[in-house]
């Protein structure tokens, strides 16, 4: 039987604040990487097509990374409510009277 260690208040925010500081460390070098890439897309006057590959991997890269530092910057900081899932919300829809649908 797996018995799961209970952490106190204290520990738990002590965690969650070096996971924000590790979260915003990781961003500072994301976006160092990130300043270095736009400035080699500025210099490039090829099609976008012609990019190398290693430039769109890297950017890839920094998508991808800038992604799960946003979900755990989000969780360490309690900014998403549990309850609601963007599943589970209905779009706006607004009705706009008397358009011609042919004109648009």
């Amino acid at each position: 039987m797996v018995r799961k260690k209970k952490y106190s208040d204290k520990d738990k925010i002590a965690v969650n604040n070096r996971h924000i500081d590790i979260f915003n460390k990781s961003l500072d070098g994301i976006e160092i990487m990130l300043n270095g890439i736009l400035s080699d897309l500025s210099q490039f006057d090829g099609s976008f097509l012609d990019l190398p590959k290693s430039l769109i991997s890297a950017l890839d890269f920094i998508i991808s990374s800038l992604s799960k530092i946003q979900k755990g910057q989000r969780l360490a900081l309690n900014l998403d409510d549990e309850n609601i899932s963007s599943e589970n919300v209905e779009p706006d829809i607004t009705v706009i009277e008397g358009v011609d649908i042919k004109k648009i």
